[in-house]
């Protein structure tokens, strides 16, 4: 099922740098929020840092926000929150908002650097 490339359709892949000086964050990465309105229960993701250190094993957290709610002025509620790890490529299902959703993923502030790659699961499940 999840194992046919063309069932996968690529939606972002970006790399992000903290601002430095010398060794010394002064301002971190900004969050990665692809502008795509995901229709599929099921994405991919993935994100890796070549700064990191062997030990680490946390790449940040993903948050799902549905659009076009009538709460507040900004018209977004946040739905599923996961825990990304750091290298490894995971498959995640959306369970509170199956359909029309963005995503937002931070990345820990002590990153000096992080790439990003998100697809979307356009197949038969």
């Amino acid at each position: 099922m999840f194992d046919n490339p063309e069932s996968w359709v690529l939606i972002s892949n970006s790399t992000k740098n903290a601002t430095l000086v010398g060794d010394l964050i002064i301002q971190p990465i900004a969050a990665f929020e692809p502008n795509h309105l995901f229709t599929s229960s099921t994405i991919g993701v993935q994100a890796v840092s070549v700064s990191a250190k062997d030990s680490w094993v946390k790449a940040g957290y993903l948050s799902q926000f549905f659009v076009d709610t009538p709460l507040g002025l900004t018209g977004m509620a946040q739905g599923e929150r996961f825990f990304i790890p750091l290298v490894v490529p995971i498959i995640l299902k959306m369970s509170k908002f199956p359909t029309n959703y963005k995503i937002s993923f931070q990345p820990p502030k002590y990153f000096k650097d992080c790439s990003f790659t998100v697809w979307e699961f356009k197949g038969e499940i």
